[in-house]
């Protein structure tokens, strides 16, 4: 009876842990926060889950109670409940749906859905924005809350725009958004592993990097981004193909190799990177470390030995920088250009970013909020609350003296026309246009020069026309150049001039043509295209069938090609002018047009 009795009482027991271990999550609340953050994927898994149970991703009471769904387990959602949003370590735990629903009331809550609108959406921002006025200059924070992008006033914090970038399908965690040197705003986004490109004023333009869309080979589960002296994108990376690397890409968004290869020095799950004037700072969430490197990716050394998580690195004055620690022991850290601790802010934990303001204080954010420290260890206010907020950048949109909203290039039988549009432009002398066909794009060619509009704020169209080209890839960038000198480069763009599949002779161009006509010439144009190399003669009548001129009678190589018709020498009236066309083989093909001379 008795070993019965201990039988049932050991069922009972394994019993109990069994149905425990399905109640409570199997995650304390900081390794929860340390997996999803470097495993995003996680946190994408508990919002589609929140979308079928159609119950919210992220709840903020108005306690100052912040609440995120992280993950999955047991079928169960769990959400990291943060008490404190500004020490996220202090008594936050992790609980499910269910639990949360039986602990807290929910009226008054802001929450943000997969399915429908948020509910309660101004809770946790000011009330009175920001109306000083900045010049161009920002700071940009993007929220994974809301998948949006926060902006506010690089003088003293203060919130300027609460939605500058909303883009809730485009964006699905936005870690970091700067300004390119090639004048957009570009944002990588960690789940959608894409850098995504906006224009200045927040409209989403496509994406930016890889250049042929998600291909997860070369970007996955991404972080932040920066860019090279020579305009080169580089990219943090913690999985896929360029897993542990930072790899780099080209003005156009395409991949060229690895800037920093996988593992070098130790990298281990990259999350930031910075450049100095004679090195370059990675931080790195698993090696726990600031990895330093050579202006062209070489390892040197680790300048920080130790940090818990290191996320954004700040660069400031006088040499000194400051790193986000988001792991306890968790503060942000200032060092001197040679790695030496020289001060910590703690009393704001699970930092993501942070940024020194002119007057010596701190903006910070963490998973709850974004706030001011000063270097009293005190807290000066919660500018925001309840955001899941990332990292801190500095953007001056007075530094791109055009705005160019569109460049285009379209290739039309053996020439080219380029089309490009702008919204705004300052002191714009005019634009240089360049093409190449190396790859590498260090051979440019300067094809000519358009005017600008010097300073407008009308949105305004150019277009210039590349003439005379075989078959093959062109590639062009515009230089665009300010009045007192100073120019920057666009994109680079790339078109494609295609042999021809028939032989074609098109219609001169312009036609009737003359002195009257065209000012002070009397020349027009003819194309004409062949699909295989060929002899190629064109010959001029009158309206007698008397032969007037040769043009041409040669060897031409298949592709697109053009001729002139010099009118001196020639009375005014109707011409015919005759194409003929004989290949290797003996194929033989004509064709005859009119045109009209006036004088």
């Amino acid at each position: 009876m008795r070993r019965m009795l201990l039988i049932l009482g050991l069922f009972f027991l394994v019993l109990s842990i069994q149905l425990l271990a399905q109640l409570e999550p199997i995650f304390k609340f900081p390794d929860l926060m340390r997996i999803t953050e470097e495993n995003p994927s996680m946190i994408r898994e508990a919002r589609e889950a929140t979308a079928e149970y159609n119950i919210p991703y992220a709840v903020y009471l108005p306690s100052g109670i912040y609440m995120e769904a992280k993950a999955v387990s047991n079928k169960k959602i769990l959400y990291a409940v943060i008490k404190n949003i500004a020490d996220i370590y202090a008594n936050s735990e992790v609980l499910t749906w269910e639990q949360i629903e039986s602990r807290y009331s929910l009226n008054e809550a802001r929450m943000h859905f997969v399915k429908q609108p948020t509910i309660n959406p101004n809770l946790g921002f000011p009330s009175t924005i920001s109306s000083e006025a900045t010049d161009g200059k920002y700071l940009l924070i993007p929220d994974w809350t809301a998948d949006k992008v926060i902006k506010l006033n690089p003088n003293n914090g203060d919130l300027i725009d609460a939605n500058f970038i909303v883009a809730p399908v485009t964006l699905q965690s936005p870690k970091q958004a700067r300004l390119s040197p090639h004048g957009f705003i570009t944002v990588s986004d960690q789940i959608s592993d894409l850098v995504q490109k906006f224009d200045t004023s927040g409209t989403y333009l496509g994406f930016f990097a890889p250049a042929g869309g998600v291909n997860t080979a070369i970007l996955d589960n991404i972080r932040g981004h920066n860019y090279r002296a020579n305009g080169n994108l580089v990219v943090t990376v913690g999985a896929g193909g360029n897993n542990n690397a930072i790899p780099q890409f080209d003005a156009m968004g395409n991949f060229i190799d690895q800037f920093i290869t996988a593992g070098s020095g130790g990298l281990n799950s990259p999350f930031d990177i910075v450049f100095r004037a004679n090195d370059c700072l990675v931080s790195a969430s698993s090696s726990n470390k600031v990895h330093r490197y050579s202006l062209s990716g070489a390892y040197i050394n680790d300048l920080v030995g130790s940090i818990a998580f290191p996320q954004q690195i700040h660069l400031m004055s006088g040499g000194q920088f400051a790193v986000a620690g988001f792991s306890t022991p968790s503060a942000l850290y200032i060092y001197d250009s040679v790695g030496t601790v020289v001060a910590s802010y703690n009393v704001v934990t699970g930092l993501r970013g942070g940024y020194r303001l002119p007057n010596g204080n701190y903006i910070v954010t963490n998973s709850s909020g974004i706030f001011e420290i000063n270097t009293s260890n005190v807290i000066v206010r919660t500018i925001v609350s309840g955001v899941n907020a990332q990292y801190i950048d500095y953007v001056d949109f007075q530094l791109i003296p055009v705005e160019l909203t569109s460049f285009t290039a379209k290739a039309i039988n053996n020439s080219v026309q380029l089309n490009w549009t702008t919204a705004t432009e300052l002191n714009n002398f005019g634009f240089e246009i360049h093409r190449t066909t190396d790859r590498t794009f260090t051979n440019w060619e300067v094809l000519g020069f358009v005017n600008g509009k010097g300073t407008t704020s009308e949105p305004q169209s150019y277009s210039f026309r590349d003439e005379n080209l075989t078959s093959g890839k062109y590639y062009y960038r515009l230089k665009q150049i300010d009045f007192d000198g100073t120019y920057e480069y666009t994109q680079i763009i790339e078109t494609e001039i295609l042999n021809p599949n028939e032989f074609v002779l098109s219609q001169n161009y312009p036609n009737p043509f003359g002195r009257t006509i065209n000012s002070d010439n009397s020349v027009t144009r003819i194309n004409f295209a062949t699909p295989v190399d060929a002899s190629v003669k064109i010959t001029v009548y009158n309206l007698t069938g008397e032969k007037v001129r040769d043009i041409t009678n040669k060897f031409y190589n298949a592709g697109n090609h053009e001729v002139t018709i010099d009118g001196n020498g020639l009375n005014s009236g109707i011409y015919f002018y005759k194409v003929e066309f004989t290949t290797s083989e003996g194929k033989y093909y004509s064709d005859v047009k009119k045109l009209t001379l006036i004088k």
